[in-house]
């Protein structure tokens, strides 16, 4: 490994990273761009080079070998990077200038490079109104063939981006297309504007591990985009220990209407919390049906207090979602409701607010632990089901709603609007502050209802719907019932 610092190689480091003025002087700063990347120019795999950034610089953008083996490293949030007016490009990519043109490029993705590492420092994108800033092409996030990002991998196995701090950028914090076992963590963003994602990945990708992070963003604090860049599955996602205060937590979609269709399988998200304006999973772009069955194979949310309008917003097909000590706090902000809906209620789940009527399939759904904390009198469910979908499976081991601000109870704890459910599963819930299970003409649209915990809730249910072997209230008699057999008899049997 070769190891070269900033100021060894003539870099002038005058750049104030707070106003990318000269710090010595208030004038213009000395553009460092060129002379880094001509000193990582001849990075390989025999000659691994680390730029050691010593100071604040001034750059047209830092333009790096497309195959890797570089690293840079700071001093702490005191060094890094600004990006000249009229740069009209990324803060840091590898490959040429022109690499991330086309933005969104279709398969087939090329082969991956490998080993990138960019650690502590600063990245000040410039933002301005697209006339000033970073770009000047008359849109502030880009030009029409690109999104100017603050770090743009591509094609890359092997990347590390840890305590990095990115602030006013023109478009996305970070993206990373077509890359492979990825750690990001205790990393800062902090944008406001739309279409400032976090860490976006654009598919295929795999094998990502994010943590101790801090997003604040005007958009997806992280995406899962399968049909964007080359297109492709995403696999293995793990997000711990993060805080958000954002559009939403995270964007995961498999098709976008196109013939092209993926999957995301296997993202889990511990110990995080924060607030989201929109929603916090955002989960497809458009009608479930066209999507793949399953097309989120498997999603595990645990550990988490999340603050916002909904916590599941779904418009795709899903397979399997847990939910494991998750406490939902239903906030009212300004979503973007797209009709037509068949509500604007808060939800646990609920069908996606930008998606208008949308059909999806569930295959199981599982609540484990969990609660709402309701701060007012306005509706909140559990799930709301609309627009003939589906769940196969819906089982809660543990639920409940707390009221720390409201007078009156939940009137039902799902909401059944041309939807259905196959099996509903009552390991364990606390019925406190819910009135019912469902709306009385709800019962129709659910299969069976079985579990340990049915008796215990006080609700009555319809016999018909219940399965057998299970106590119950039987709505028709008020009374303890059990069916065997198919036939309803008295609970316990005499």
């Amino acid at each position: 490994m070769t190891y070269i610092r900033a100021s060894e190689i003539g870099c002038a480091l005058d750049c104030d990273l707070r106003t990318g003025r000269n710090k010595h002087t208030g004038g213009a700063a000395t553009d460092d761009g060129p002379r880094i990347n001509s000193a990582l120019a001849g990075a390989s795999a025999s000659n691994p080079i680390t730029l050691i950034i010593d100071g604040g610089a001034l750059i047209s953008g830092l333009f790096l070998p497309a195959g890797g083996h570089w690293s840079i490293a700071g001093l702490g949030c005191g060094t890094g990077f600004f990006v000249k007016a009229g740069t009209n490009n990324d803060a840091i990519h590898n490959g040429p200038p022109n690499a991330a043109v086309p933005f969104n490029p279709g398969p087939p993705a090329p082969a991956r490079g490998m080993n990138v590492s960019l650690s502590n420092f600063t990245v000040n994108g410039n933002a301005g109104n697209g006339f000033d800033g970073n770009s000047t092409s008359g849109m502030r996030m880009g030009s029409a063939v690109a999104s100017y990002c603050g770090i743009n991998l591509m094609n890359l196995d092997n990347i590390s981006i840890e305590k990095v701090v990115l602030v006013r950028i023109a478009a996305f914090h970070m993206r990373l297309s077509n890359v492979g076992n990825v750690v990001v963590s205790g990393c800062v963003t902090q944008s406001e504007d739309w279409g400032t994602d976090g860490v976006h990945f654009d598919g295929p990708a795999n094998d990502i591990k994010i943590s101790n992070c801090s997003f604040t963003t005007g958009d997806d604090s992280i995406a899962l985009n399968c049909p964007e860049g080359y297109t492709g599955n995403i696999s293995r996602v793990e997000v711990t220990d993060c805080t958000f205060n954002s559009w939403s937590l995270m964007r995961l979609y498999t098709t976008n209407g196109s013939p092209y269709k993926f999957t995301i399988d296997t993202v889990s998200v511990k110990n995080c919390s924060g607030t989201l304006s929109e929603g916090a999973f955002l989960i497809g772009v458009t009608s479930g049906s066209s999507s793949l069955p399953n097309s989120i194979a498997s999603l595990t949310i645990s550990d988490c207090t999340l603050t916002a309008p909904m916590l599941l917003a779904v418009a795709e097909n899903f397979g399997t979602i847990v939910l494991k000590n998750v406490n939902f706090i239903p906030s009212r902000s300004n979503v973007n409701w797209f009709t037509p809906q068949s509500n604007q209620a808060h939800g646990f789940m609920r069908p996606s607010p930008y998606g208008g009527a949308v059909t999806y399939v569930g295959s199981s759904l599982t609540f484990d632990n969990c609660s709402i904390t309701r701060t007012g009198n306005f509706e909140v469910f559990a799930s709301i089901l609309a627009n003939y979908s589906r769940i196969e499976y819906l089982a809660f081991n543990g639920f409940m709603v707390q009221d720390t601000g409201a007078d009156l109870p939940t009137p039902e704890l799902l909401d059944i609007e041309q939807g259905s459910i196959g099996q509903l599963v009552f390991g364990s819930l606390n019925s406190n502050n819910i009135v019912a299970p469902v709306a009385e003409e709800g019962f129709a649209c659910i299969g069976s209802i079985s579990g340990a915990g049915v008796l215990a809730t006080g609700w009555e249910f319809p016999d018909a719907v219940m399965a057998d072997e299970v106590p119950y209230i039987s709505a028709s008699t008020g009374l303890p019932s059990i069916k065997v057999g198919g036939a309803v008899k008295p609970y316990p049997e005499p």
